[in-house]
């Protein structure tokens, strides 16, 4: 659909739309950088935010995950129960595809809305599951966003208080990162301190911007 919406523009001689993919592995640093892509005073679409906004109550996905998941999976308020959810698709693998099945088309008829809507000639989109969904097919550029396993590991069961054991299931469901890397256009290592991610992050916009200008 955004290819299409891009070869229209051409066509009538408006500006076409750049879209820059951010991605990464979890707990890797990718919502850091995006954050400070947006202080630079460029436009991120997060494709997380927009599920978790789908999923609230009454909404598409919402719906879904009751019909096919049942009322279990619901806090006392009625709003899904994210955690008890997220143990049962990391750990059973055809729960994870059945979800992803009937919730991705949602999130990315949304994100191809958000895109074709936005008035920025710029669009960065912050995607965990950019390749793994196909979303690199829209992307003009990727940055990936990585960090060694073992790092990865210490940050993400700091994070989220859970054993070494659920954070490897974790990590584990989404493409090996080293992939990722190997496949993106630009890469940003976040081992070091906020102030050497800002450095990579600032060389790798400026490099773009270059580029699509």
């Amino acid at each position: 659909m955004v290819g299409l919406l891009i070869i229209a523009l051409c066509a009538r001689g408006e500006i076409v739309k750049r879209v820059i993919g951010v991605t990464g592995g979890i707990a890797s640093g990718k919502s850091n950088v995006c954050n400070i892509i947006e202080k630079m005073g460029l436009f991120v679409i997060d494709c997380d935010k927009i599920s978790y906004d789908l999923t609230k109550k009454g909404g598409p996905i919402y719906k879904v995950i009751l019909e096919k998941f049942g009322n279990e999976y619901l806090l006392d308020n009625d709003e899904i129960d994210r955690k008890k959810l997220a143990r049962l698709i990391f750990n059973n693998l055809e729960a994870k595809n059945l979800l992803n099945s009937i919730t991705h088309p949602i999130i990315i008829d949304d994100l191809n809305k958000k895109i074709e809507e936005s008035d920025e000639k710029i669009i960065f989109l912050e995607a965990p599951l950019l390749y793994e969904t196909h979303l690199d097919n829209i992307c003009d550029k990727i940055i990936c966003v990585y960090l060694d396993e073992k790092l990865q590991l210490d940050r993400l069961m700091m994070r989220e208080g859970i054993d070494e054991q659920y954070a490897l299931a974790k990590i584990h469901s989404q493409m090996d990162l080293n992939i990722k890397k190997s496949l993106a256009d630009y890469v940003i290592d976040t081992k070091g301190t906020f102030e050497e991610t800002r450095m990579q992050v600032d060389k790798v916009i400026n490099d773009i911007l270059k580029e699509c200008n």
